[in-house]
């Protein structure tokens, strides 16, 4: 406990050194929180390029808006409302996702193409586990992005209902049902799947 509320003490420190132009404090927040904001943009756009963008573009957010961070909600809270938000953006610009063998393959507005490794294809595992995880992440892809954003904050980053719904501004109950339809589509597409 005394531990977390120094965290949290050398945080709002570090937030108030942004907010006066400090570029050394934004530098040390981007590295206390780049990997986080990577993983979750992976997780949400299944896609190291998109979410190595992702990354860029929220931290390029968070340093010209770091001044309208009023404390009122924990920093991750913010910062992850804008990687969510970062995330809806490309699902928006992105016309169609086609897979092969092992390669997807994205094409945005603009017809530009974007070849990204499957992220389930690991030599280091064992060929069941590698099978089964590319599995679960396709279906995770096949999620909507709602529903896959929910399920990335409270697995991946083990978020609260509370902070949940603070980052998508909707209610707890609207965390608890979209959760819930995640679970019973991500149950149906792994059974469709045959991974279980």
């Amino acid at each position: 406990m005394e531990h977390q509320d120094s965290q949290r003490r050398e945080e709002t420190q570090l937030i108030a050194l942004c907010q006066k132009g400090d570029r050394g404090a934004f530098e040390r927040l981007y590295h206390r929180y780049a990997k986080d904001v990577y993983t979750m943009a992976l997780r949400m756009v299944n896609s190291p390029d998109l979410a190595e963008e992702i990354t860029q573009e929220v931290f390029i957010s968070v340093f010209k808006n770091i001044e309208k961070f009023q404390f009122q909600s924990a920093f991750t809270t913010w910062l992850y409302r804008i990687v969510y938000r970062r995330a809806a953006d490309q699902f928006r610009k992105l016309k169609r996702f086609r897979e092969k063998s092992g390669v997807l393959t994205v094409e945005d507005e603009n017809g530009a193409i974007l070849e990204v490794r499957d992220p389930g294809d690991n030599p280091s595992e064992n060929a069941l586990k590698q099978e089964r995880t590319r599995l679960i992440e396709q279906a995770m892809a096949e999620l909507s992005p709602k529903q896959r954003a929910i399920m990335v904050l409270r697995y991946v980053h083990q978020l609260s209902y509370e902070e949940i719904a603070g980052i998508l501004g909707c209610r707890i109950g609207t965390v608890k049902s979209r959760l819930n339809r995640a679970h019973k589509t991500m149950e149906i597409k792994l059974n469709q799947l045959d991974i279980f």
